[in-house]
């Protein structure tokens, strides 16, 4: 009994697995074509580096502390 206890436990843990292929549909609202999704976040992730590295490099971001400090009185 036992046996049939765990087999029939497995058998309906797997069951939304094979479920899971059926309920793919492209043409849902809900479907999202993660490989698109990937590669346009990449791509804009890689523009805004260089972008960044661009402007750090373009000499535009002044620091503060090169200024000259006034000496220190005594």
């Amino acid at each position: 009994m036992e046996r049939v206890t765990w087999g029939l436990l497995f058998a309906l843990a797997g069951m939304p697995a094979f479920e899971a292929n059926d309920l793919v549909d492209k043409y849902s609202p809900f479907y999202y074509d993660w490989e698109g999704l990937q590669l346009g976040g990449t791509i804009c992730a890689g523009l805004l580096c260089i972008v960044g590295l661009l402007f750090i490099l373009s000499g535009k971001c002044k620091c503060k502390n090169n200024q000259k400090q006034s000496p220190l009185p005594e």
